[in-house]
C-alpha cells in the first residue's frame, strides 16, 4: 500500500503544478491582469538575447497570451513559450541580432489577454527595443471611427520594402490594436512611406479576409519621419457583419412602461413628436390579438377629439401606429390601449406626448477649412450629414456645400452627430475605399461632439477641418 500511496502523492503533486489554479475563497475577481515586469526594459538598445520575459500581477490564461502576443516587424521563425506560475519566457529560434540586425522591434500584447477568470485588459500593452544602437522613433496616432466600440487591428505596410502591398497574403510591417474608443498609436516606426489600414481581425492572423472582415482605409499614404509623431490619422470603418434591423424596428431602443409590458418608440411625455411621425408599439409579455388592438387603441388630443388611426403590422408583437391626417402642431395627445393580462384582468396603457411647435426649429452655421482645397475641381462638394440617432425614426439631414462657409435652417430641435466628407465622385454617398485591390477612401471629418440644435436659436462656429 505505501508504494502505491507514494505514487499517488507524486502524481497529485505533478498535476497540481501543471494546471493553472487560482487561490480559493475571497471576493469575486473582476480586475484584469497587469504586466509587472518586462525584460528587456523598454527602449533597450543593442539587444543580443534570444528571449524576452513577462511577469504578471496574477495568473493569466496562457492561450489568451499567445493569441495576444505580437511583434512588429514579425520575428522570423518559430516562437516558444516557457511558462512559470505568473510569468512567461518568450523564446526565439536564434538571438534577435542574428535574425534582424539594427532593427527596432515593437512588442504588443493585445486586449485578448485575460486572467483565468476571464477578465481582459482594455488597452493594449506595447514597448520597443532594438538590436542596433538606436530606437526608431517615427510614429502616428489617430482614431478609428464607427468601430462599434470594438478593438480593431491597425496595420502598416512599408511601400518601399521588397514585399509588395497585399494585405490578403502578406503580414504588415507594423501593427497595433486600438482601444475600444477607437484611439490608437503606432510607434517606433522606421522612416518611409506607409499604407495604413484597419481591420476587425476576427481570426487574428493579421491578414484581411475580404467580404468577411470590417475594414477602413485612408484617403492617402503616410510619410513617416524619424522622431516625429504625426497625429490625426483617422479612419472610418466599413461594417461588414452588422445587424440589418432598421433602427425603428429595434425594440431594444424603445422606451418601456413601468410594468415592462409595452415598449414605444417615443418617450412618455415627449414634447418633440412631429406631425407626421409614427409610433412603434412593441408588446413584450402579453401579445394582444390584432382585432383587440384595433378596437381598443385610441389617440385623443387635449380637447378629447379622437384621431383616425392607421395600423401597419410588422409582426404579432410589433405594430406601427400613425394618424391618417397628421397630428396638429403644438398640441397634447394621449394614446390609450387596454391589454388583457390573464383572466378578467385588464392593463390600461397610457402614452402622453406633445407635438412640436413652429419654434422647434433652429439654425446651424459654420466654416470648412481643408488641406484639399487646391486639389479639387470647383464642382466637387463637401457633403455634411446630420443624424439624431436617439429619435425614432432617426432624423437625418444631408447638405452639399461648395463654399468655405455654410448655414442650414429649419433643423428640428435635437442632438445631432455631424459627419462630413469630400464627395469626390459626387454620388452623395461616402466611399470607404477598399484594402485589396486597393482604393483610397474619400476624405472625411467627424465633428468631435454632438451638435445641440435648439428651437429658435442659431448654433454658430461649427468648424470642420479636413487634414492630410
Amino acid at each position: 500500500m505505501l508504494p502505491i500511496l507514494g505514487m499517488l502523492v507524486i502524481i497529485f503533486g505533478i498535476s497540481s503544478c501543471a494546471n493553472q489554479q487560482p487561490p480559493g475563497g475571497g471576493e469575486e475577481d473582476k480586475v484584469p491582469p497587469a504586466v509587472k515586469i518586462i525584460s528587456p526594459k523598454p527602449n533597450s538598445v543593442n539587444f543580443r538575447g534570444k528571449s524576452i520575459e513577462f511577469e504578471f500581477s496574477e495568473y493569466v490564461d496562457r492561450r489568451s497570451f499567445q493569441d495576444a502576443f505580437r511583434t512588429s516587424p514579425q520575428i522570423k521563425g518559430e516562437i516558444e513559450f516557457d511558462w512559470g506560475p505568473k510569468d512567461v519566457q518568450v523564446r526565439f529560434p536564434r538571438a534577435l541580432d542574428k535574425i534582424d540586425a539594427n532593427k527596432t522591434f515593437v512588442v504588443s500584447i493585445g486586449t485578448s489577454l485575460k486572467d483565468i477568470r476571464g477578465n481582459a485588459i482594455t488597452t493594449p500593452v506595447t514597448f520597443a527595443f532594438s538590436t542596433g544602437s538606436k530606437i526608431d522613433l517615427g510614429a502616428i496616432s489617430g482614431k478609428v471611427f464607427n468601430n462599434n466600440s470594438k478593438n480593431v487591428s491597425i496595420l502598416a505596410y512599408d511601400l518601399g520594402s521588397s514585399q509588395s502591398y497585399d494585405p490578403t497574403v502578406n503580414i504588415p510591417d507594423y501593427q497595433t490594436e486600438s482601444a475600444a474608443d477607437g484611439t490608437y498609436q503606432l510607434t517606433n516606426m522606421a522612416p518611409g512611406k506607409y499604407r495604413i489600414i484597419s481591420i476587425f481581425d476576427e481570426d487574428r492572423n493579421l491578414l484581411f479576409t475580404s467580404e468577411r472582415e470590417s475594414y477602413a482605409v485612408l484617403p492617402f499614404d503616410v510619410d513617416i519621419i524619424d522622431s516625429v509623431t504625426t497625429g490625426g490619422i483617422d479612419m472610418y470603418m466599413k461594417q461588414i457583419s452588422v445587424s440589418s434591423v432598421l433602427p425603428e424596428l429595434d425594440y431594444t431602443k424603445y422606451y418601456k412602461d413601468s410594468a415592462s409590458i409595452v415598449y414605444t418608440s417615443i418617450e412618455p411625455g415627449s414634447n418633440f413628436v412631429q406631425p407626421d411621425q409614427s409610433i412603434f408599439v412593441f408588446f413584450s409579455r402579453f401579445k394582444p390579438q390584432r382585432d383587440d388592438i384595433v378596437n381598443t387603441l385610441k389617440i385623443t388630443d387635449e380637447n378629447g377629439t379622437a384621431e383616425r388611426v392607421v395600423f401597419n403590422w410588422k409582426n404579432d408583437s410589433l405594430v406601427e401606429v400613425f394618424s391618417a391626417n397628421k397630428f396638429a402642431m403644438n398640441r397634447k395627445y394621449e394614446m390609450r390601449l387596454d391589454i388583457k393580462t390573464g383572466g378578467d384582468t385588464v392593463y390600461t396603457f397610457r402614452l402622453p406626448f406633445r407635438t412640436i411647435t413652429s419654434n422647434s426649429y433652429g439654425e446651424l452655421k459654420g466654416r470648412i477649412s481643408s488641406a484639399y482645397s487646391n486639389d479639387l475641381p470647383v464642382d466637387i462638394p463637401y457633403r455634411i450629414e446630420l443624424s439624431a440617432e436617439k429619435i425614432i425614426p432617426v432624423i437625418k439631414y444631408g447638405f452639399d456645400v461648395r463654399d468655405s462657409v455654410f448655414a442650414f435652417q429649419n433643423l428640428l430641435e435635437a442632438n445631432y452627430t455631424l459627419f462630413s466628407f469630400i464627395d469626390k465622385n459626387t454620388n452623395g454617398v461616402y466611399d470607404y475605399g477598399y484594402p485589396m485591390p486597393f482604393e483610397y477612401s474619400e476624405p472625411f471629418y467627424v465633428y468631435p461632439s454632438p451638435v445641440g440644435i435648439k428651437g429658435g436659436w442659431t448654433v454658430e462656429n461649427v468648424n470642420l477641418k479636413f487634414v492630410k
